[in-house]
């Protein structure tokens, strides 16, 4: 009886794990079939060489056409090279091209890539670039021989490399997340290098190219001024007004116009042509009001601020380590929209503005409210020349835009060839983690797991060797007694 009972269960066995085998495989089958994705993945191999990029793209039209060679045909095409045939006539593929990146692409290449993007063909990149949020940027304070400003933001942990026209100027194998150069000079193109990515930057002109007009008096400010300015290195015309007919010149002052003017210079409270001044200020120009400049009526549209009482020296400042205490000033009433540039601080233990500025259509106005500067040259310290001359170079500079790469407008869609990093994810989308061809693997659930993640005893195999082990060892017992 005990034997019977034994063939019995393992005759059970054997028939439930044959059912449970059958339903593991339909499971499996199913869930292979959901993860079966509905675009096969086409990957497009990028060349090696400073031209691969170039060839990538290339690579996206071979396989764009090699898909509709009717299409080519009617374009007169020969060969998946030809690029005459409009992205238009080449029909949607099922395929979802796969472009790996080592560097990020010349701008030409990003603008075919973003065009193959927005014409509806599914187009994804793998970034092996290493070079995510790179981008640079150089800029020259507007200044007579000011130096170069380079810099760079570029993932930590990288290499970066910066040359120009003449070879490598420095290089770095570890930097921070912006890096900074300062260069005396430089030969264009500027070129900034991490891994095998690189961005080109034009060299920003001197401050020099430009002249300033200085608009004053006769007397010592005007000329200390004006010595001031040519001893940092502008070249100066002025004008000095000396009767209300006659005025004297400096080098050779023409029509007011930014291309020869970076700035005009008014240091005191002579007539001037308000309505000239502001046409200029609004095409770009710069404009420095210094002192009793304030109170000209004639600029009441323009100045950041107005002069209201006139606050006194204090008697040895020009001594101290506060030489501009030691110089009169007005006291001053800021408009609106006007910034504080620079602080003193006054007798009363509060900051008084020192630099002011505001914008005026494309250009800026900034003020000073100091009369008679002059003192702090010829009266200060021994280093109080070299103090004046950097005082007033600096007030000018800030009256100048500065000189830099081109900034995009605010209209451009795209950050540009300054972050060539960001203007790739700006046309393309961004980089694809993973693109993978369908696996041979059979699933183990509709939840989407490994066949290696079943347990072992549910496993396909195991099941039908535990059912023919038991319907064997069935078999077996019955032969032995002699049943069939």
């Amino acid at each position: 009886m005990n034997r019977l009972l034994v063939e019995r269960l393992c005759r059970l066995l054997g028939v439930l794990a044959l059912l449970v085998a059958l339903v593991v495989h339909w499971r499996a089958a199913r869930a292979g079939e959901a993860a079966v994705p509905t675009r096969r993945v086409v990957r497009l191999a990028e060349g090696a060489g400073p031209d691969s990029t170039a060839r990538a793209l290339v690579a996206v039209r071979e396989a764009l056409l090699a898909g509709a060679p009717a299409a080519g045909a009617a374009a007169g095409a020969t060969n998946a090279l030809d690029v005459t045939t409009p992205l238009r006539d080449i029909p949607a593929s099922r395929d979802t091209l796969a472009l790996p990146l080592a560097a990020v692409p010349a701008a030409p290449v990003r603008a075919g890539l973003g065009s193959v993007r927005a014409s509806g063909v599914p187009l994804e990149w793998l970034d092996g670039t290493m070079a995510r949020g790179m981008a640079a940027s150089v800029t020259r304070a507007a200044v007579p021989g000011a130096p170069l400003d380079v810099r760079v933001a570029a993932s930590a942990g990288t290499s970066l490399t910066l040359a120009d026209a003449g070879g490598v100027l420095d290089s770095v194998s570890a930097p921070q997340l912006v890096t900074t150069w300062r260069l005396r000079n430089a030969a264009a193109p500027l070129r900034v290098r991490q891994g095998r990515s690189a961005i080109s930057l034009p060299v920003p002109d001197s401050g020099a190219a430009r002249r300033l007009l200085v608009l004053a008096e006769p007397g010592w400010e005007g000329k200390f001024v004006v010595a001031a300015l040519e001893e940092a290195g502008w070249a100066v015309d002025g004008t000095l007004r000396v009767s209300p007919t006659g005025r004297v010149t400096i080098g050779a002052p023409a029509r007011l116009d930014t291309v020869r003017y970076a700035a005009v210079v008014v240091t005191d409270s002579m007539p001037v042509d308000g309505a000239a001044l502001s046409q200029f200020v609004a095409r770009g120009g710069g404009l420095l009001l210094g002192g009793d400049a304030l109170r000209i009526p004639g600029l009441a549209a323009l100045r950041p601020a107005r002069a209201t009482e006139l606050r006194g020296a204090i008697a040895g400042g020009l001594l101290t380590a506060s030489p501009r205490s030691g110089l009169e000033a007005w006291e001053l009433a800021m408009t609106a929209d006007a910034l504080v540039l620079e602080t003193d601080q006054s007798d009363h233990g509060h900051d008084e503005p020192a630099l002011v500025a505001r914008r005026v259509g494309a250009g800026r106005v900034v003020a000073m409210p100091y009369r008679e500067s002059w003192r702090w040259r010829m009266q200060g310290s021994d280093d109080g020349m070299a103090a004046h001359r950097a005082w007033w170079q600096g007030a000018v500079a800030l009256a100048v835009p500065a000189a830099g790469s081109a900034m995009p407008m605010a209209s451009d869609r795209y950050p540009g060839d300054r972050a060539p990093y960001a203007d790739l994810v700006a046309r393309v989308g961004h980089p694809a983690p993973a693109l993978r061809e369908p696996s041979g693997g059979d699933p183990g659930g509709d939840d989407g797991r490994g066949v290696g993640d079943i347990p072992f005893v549910m496993r396909p195999w195991v099941l039908l060797l535990t059912a023919l082990l038991a319907l064997l060892a069935e078999w077996g017992s019955r032969r032995l007694r002699g049943a069939r």
